[in-house]
């Protein structure tokens, strides 16, 4: 399995391949943070959970979104210094 993850100005993307794909725009976001998730029940997608869907591979460590509709989920990243700096970046252009 492989989980990609593009985050720009338009919004978060992801693919767990061969899995899933998923997409939100940054005006469906409420709140993202990264965060450190602990055990959630081992890798691939979890349901259910404190986060919501939780999406990883590996590690312990990733961006939990939580929607305006108060749907929740969580993507996993052993990258967790850029995820946060590429999050930074964003709320400055888009004010998040």
């Amino acid at each position: 399995m492989r989980l990609h993850t593009e985050i720009d100005a338009d919004g978060i993307r992801i693919r767990f391949f061969p899995l899933t794909k998923r997409a939100v725009k940054w005006s469906e976001v409420k709140r993202a943070e990264v965060v450190n998730y602990g055990f959630v029940g081992g890798w691939g997608i979890r349901l259910w959970t404190s986060y919501g869907t939780v999406y990883n591979t590996s590690g312990n460590k990733g961006l939990a979104i939580e929607l305006k509709d108060g749907k929740k989920f969580l993507i996993g990243t052993r990258r967790e210094g850029e995820m946060a700096e590429a999050v930074a970046e964003i709320r400055k252009v888009v004010g998040r």
